[in-house]
């Protein structure tokens, strides 16, 4: 948990020399996370880092450089509720600072309720790709392996108390400029954007980041099936095709800087935006073309035998469930689409096969 370079850049984008970009590590291969801060009235954190004593003292550091306390803080903005942006805002509590804390209302109640257990999903996840086929021997061993994980691991970040819920379109005021509230789901239901108008300035969290994009999220909303759906599919948060709609909507000549969780400074917006829709457009073609193989050897096939032709030399137990979203979330945008068909097969499983096939 490491960094080079500063941990604190001082207005890191012109027109707005009060908004400032603080790097603090991470235990993950992504680098560290970028949260701003803002010395307005009130002043105001956007993402606060993981709960780990490197962060605490990354985050410490850059205050003491702006001589400011933690104390000091009275607001904190969460783009989303992942541990490494929102898992410092109630140490911010703890440590004496009478704050508010801002969330979209899709996001608020995994704040307030954050537990590891519940942040990874398990049994929600099995159930999804049960449906999908894969193996149940399978998921009983991920299962345990996360929990054994879960066990030993330290917390990286503790619930804290959500006091006003976002919605697209509301404003984050300052004396002298405004942020506004842009709802992009994806990486979770709840992300959201923080736009800048007069500056074209766009703080975007995870939603788009330099030298990566990011992975999205699938999950169930509701325990019945949804009554309109012919096949009895329950109603669900389908993460990917949300991700690539809302990156459309960014599309135009709307932003001259885009301040990110990860990667700096990206002054080619338009550029930034293009290259993340380019990714997962490139994986999408891949999952069609993969559908394709599959059908011809067998018919109609599951989410589990296409992720098996495209990562046939991975660890499953280790390294299945994020690509496994990803492969469901491409059968997702392609059924949206209409360039494949579903139906459910004798054993509950969902099973794909091309529009033209």
């Amino acid at each position: 948990m490491s960094i080079s370079g500063p941990i604190l850049r001082r207005a890191p984008v012109p027109g707005l020399p009060r908004l400032h970009q603080i790097v603090l590590p991470t235990p993950w291969e992504v680098g560290p996370v970028q949260v701003y801060l803002v010395e307005g009235d009130p002043l105001t954190l956007i993402d606060t880092g993981v709960a780990r004593p490197e962060s605490r003292r990354a985050l410490e550091a850059a205050f003491e450089e702006l001589g400011l306390g933690f104390e000091d803080v009275r607001r904190v903005v969460l783009t989303h509720d992942h541990t490494d942006h929102m898992g410092q805002a109630q140490m911010l509590r703890d440590a004496g600072a009478d704050l508010e804390v801002w969330a979209h209302e899709d996001d608020a109640d995994d704040v307030e309720q954050y537990s590891m257990e519940r942040d990874e999903r398990i049994d929600e996840g099995n159930e999804l790709f049960r449906e999908h086929g894969v193996p149940e021997e399978l998921l009983a061993r991920q299962a345990a392996e996360i929990r054994r994980w879960i066990a030993r691991e330290p917390p990286l970040c503790e619930p804290t108390r959500v006091d006003r819920r976002l919605r697209s379109g509301d404003r984050v005021p300052f004396k002298d400029f405004e942020l506004e509230v842009i709802h992009a789901p994806g990486h979770t239901a709840g992300h959201i954007l923080l736009h800048e108008r007069s500056t074209g300035v766009l703080l975007t969290g995870d939603h788009i980041m330099g030298r990566a994009v990011p992975f999205t999220e699938s999950h169930f909303l509701a325990e019945a099936p949804d009554p309109a759906d012919p096949l009895g599919r329950r109603p669900r948060f389908r993460g990917l095709p949300a991700y690539l709609a809302s990156l459309r909507t960014l599309r135009g000549p709307h932003f001259e800087w885009i301040l990110p969780a990860h990667g700096g400074v990206i002054d080619r917006p338009a550029r930034a935006i293009e290259d993340a829709l380019l990714f997962y457009e490139v994986r999408i073609q891949r999952i069609e073309r993969a559908l394709e193989r599959c059908y011809q050897r067998s018919g109609p096939v599951s989410a589990w035998e296409i992720w098996n032709d495209l990562f046939p030399k991975l660890d499953p137990v280790t390294q299945m469930r994020t690509r496994m979203v990803m492969v469901i979330g491409g059968l997702d945008e392609l059924e949206l689409q209409g360039r494949v068909r579903v139906e459910r097969a004798r054993d509950g499983t969902l099973r794909y096969a091309p529009r033209s096939g």
